[in-house]
């Protein structure tokens, strides 16, 4: 059986450490700086990567996932946003790029740090407070109770269960066989440490109001997929009245994560918005 080419590194990646945070990055050119989504890791970013040349991607697996140090209970997302910031100073990231989750954290960057950010790309946009999709609050509840009593032998059920439609959070990639079981690949990886220290909680409590999105500067694109749910289209309508400069976008034949399952139709409306802005040179 052949091996998926993007589970290896691209020629001339590099990996290193940051502050008990893994760091990924391969390219050239302005850097861009990539947030995934829970329980993914940087890693699933690669074939975008590809198809985006003339660019120095970073990708950075957040506290908890993939090969970064786990996540301490008591973080907030102020907290988590700070740490992602300072990787995006040291790597002079002006471009951010969100998935989901990553979306909610790259949303925060943005608004703490107006003269850093100055071009920001939303996939699934989520901003933090907003309304849960019903069926993922069921979900983790159904999460919750799995690992509590099987512990850590439930890692694979676990995987299994949180890639089950409903919610359709994963439910795009059913059309994707090779990129669904790259996913699968990664999130059997996670250590659902969270669910056993409640470590996200205080990340969930926080609210980004309509003030504090106001005070992002960035060019801003959120993306939903076409058939994602209605809750994130919700959402970036909402992010269009709330952020200034702020544009949105519809992904055909795409679920939650369009950045991923359909690369080829987003990386021309990425690389127009990564390119450098108006009033911008770096």
């Amino acid at each position: 059986m052949s091996t998926d080419r993007h589970l290896l590194p691209l020629p001339g990646e590099l990996a290193a450490m940051h502050d008990g945070l893994r760091v990924r990055s391969v390219g050239s050119g302005p850097t861009v700086l990539w947030v995934h989504g829970y329980t993914m890791d940087s890693t699933l970013w690669r074939p975008l990567w590809e198809l985006l040349p003339g660019l120095r991607h970073v990708g950075v697996d957040l506290p908890g996932h993939g090969g970064s140090e786990p996540l301490a209970p008591g973080t907030t997302l102020p907290r988590l946003a700070a740490r992602i910031l300072d990787v995006a100073r040291t790597e002079d990231a002006h471009r951010l790029v969100g998935l989901s989750f990553g979306s909610t954290v790259a949303l925060h960057m943005a608004l703490e740090a107006p003269d850093l950010i100055r071009s920001l790309v939303l996939g699934a946009p989520t901003p933090a407070g907003g309304p849960p999709d019903p069926a993922a609050r069921k979900r983790y509840i159904e999460m919750l109770m799995l690992r509590r009593m099987r512990g850590a032998e439930a890692a694979d059920q676990l995987a299994d269960l949180w890639m089950t439609a409903p919610p359709d959070i994963f439910r795009g990639t059913e059309r994707h066989p090779e990129l669904r079981a790259r996913i699968r690949t990664v999130v059997s990886r996670h250590s659902w440490a969270e669910l056993d220290n409640g470590a996200m909680a205080a990340i969930s409590a926080h609210v980004h109001a309509p003030a504090d999105l106001a005070r992002i500067t960035a060019d801003t694109l959120a993306l939903t997929g076409s058939a994602d749910m209605p809750v994130f289209h919700a959402n970036a309508a909402m992010l269009a009245g709330a952020v200034p400069r702020c544009a949105t976008g519809v992904v055909p034949d795409s679920g939650h994560l369009p950045f991923l399952e359909r690369p080829e139709a987003v990386a021309g409306r990425l690389a127009a918005q990564l390119a450098d802005t108006v009033g911008h040179s770096t």
